[in-house]
């Protein structure tokens, strides 16, 4: 695809529509030949019902296959500590603490009775203690468990995520708050644990509250025709804002907004792609991250197959790239640069700015298939 540098840089979109990326991103975007010497680590499954965490260089070399007692999500990494937290699927009982070297069991965590773990998991900045989302399906209430670093990871203490089905959480900036994604959806282990049971009354928002009291700062919900968007997941620039992307539960057809900007404080701003790409969209969003800049963010649509780039400060859309069954995504150490993942086994390296996708050499990691989550590991 041919482009000129005028300021700008042009990118051909999908049915010939044309996107323009700011100055002040094409400025920025790093020069080539920065080797990543980073590891990328995820949930990931084999062909036999059988589930790992895996770790892999920048050239998609595997590293490690770490057994699973069953399917992972994401995982939590521990600031300058080898644990990382590798926490089970919706509806899950278990959480394991590897070594982020090895994949070696290191603590495990079991999920109280009457509850299930909800996939996310984030650690404070001192490494102290780790939160996890978490279903009291009798009540039909979200959680945000804590859990003791320091003491064996010890369950210490649960706060209220006001709001149902809450899924991705992430500590803001200033290390005293997290935001949670309540996706408004309530389940039962009874009833599968993933069915949804309320969809008509679904009350999806963004919370943030207080990590050390769970005491509740900033609330946001979308506007109740939208209720139906599933606030899943999102990520928090350094100057705190958030970007989210949300899971439609109503019909295919219909034309709702599928990513959203908060700055805590304010209402959710919903953001559309052209109409072209919003229908390719498929009204699902997998993966939400900022660039290492916090200039670009992308979010992930695996039905889709495709990952959208949104400019960070003008909230517009910027590109899309190709990427069948994508969904894990990593920021890299260079401006507009994303490391993603699939469920077929691929893994890529991705260019916002130049609007290019390279696959990862190493073709070893083409034996697994990758969850919907990817982690960057600074060695």
């Amino acid at each position: 695809m041919k482009h000129q540098r005028r300021g700008f840089l042009k990118l051909i979109g999908v049915g010939g529509a044309l996107t323009l990326l700011p100055t002040s991103i094409t400025r920025a975007a790093s020069p080539p030949a920065i080797e990543d010497r980073a590891v990328y680590i995820a949930a990931s499954a084999g062909n036999n019902g059988d589930y790992y965490v895996s770790a892999f260089n920048a050239s998609g070399g595997i590293l490690y296959e770490q057994p699973l007692p069953g399917r992972g999500h994401d995982i939590g990494l521990r600031p300058n500590h080898v644990d990382v937290a590798a926490v089970e699927r919706r509806p899950g009982l278990y959480g394991l603490i590897l070594d982020r070297h090895t994949g070696n069991v290191r603590a495990k965590l079991h999920c109280p009775e009457n509850r299930r773990f909800y996939g996310h998991a984030v650690y404070s900045h001192d490494g102290r203690y780790l939160y996890i989302t978490e279903n009291d399906f009798d009540q039909a209430r979200g959680v945000v468990s804590v859990w003791d670093a320091q003491d064996g990871y010890r369950r210490v203490a649960e706060f209220n995520s006001y709001g149902t089905g809450p899924h991705e959480l992430h500590l803001m900036p200033d290390g005293e708050h997290l935001v949670i994604a309540n996706g408004g959806l309530h389940t039962h282990p009874d009833q599968d644990g993933r069915t949804p049971l309320n969809i008509s009354s679904m009350e999806p928002n963004l919370s943030i509250i207080d990590r050390r009291t769970g005491k509740l700062i900033y609330q946001a919900a979308l506007k109740h025709d939208w209720h139906k968007l599933s606030i899943r997941h999102l990520d928090v620039t350094a100057n705190g804002m958030i970007a989210a992307g949300f899971q439609y539960q109503g019909d295919i057809t219909d034309q709702v907004p599928l990513v959203g900007i908060w700055h805590p404080g304010g209402d959710i701003r919903p953001i559309e792609a052209p109409d072209t790409v919003q229908v390719r969209m498929r009204q699902y969003c997998g993966s939400v991250r900022f660039d290492t800049s916090g200039q670009v963010f992308a979010i992930s649509c695996p039905r889709g197959g495709l990952v959208t780039f949104w400019d960070a400060q003008s909230n517009d859309f910027l590109t899309h790239i190709a990427a069948p069954d994508g969904c894990g995504l990593a920021a890299t150490n260079r401006t507009g640069e994303f490391v993603g993942t699939s469920g077929l086994g691929n893994s890529w390296r991705m260019d916002a700015i130049r609007r290019k996708r390279v696959e990862l050499p190493d073709d070893s990691h083409k034996s697994l298939q990758w969850d919907n989550h990817l982690r960057r590991m600074n060695t």
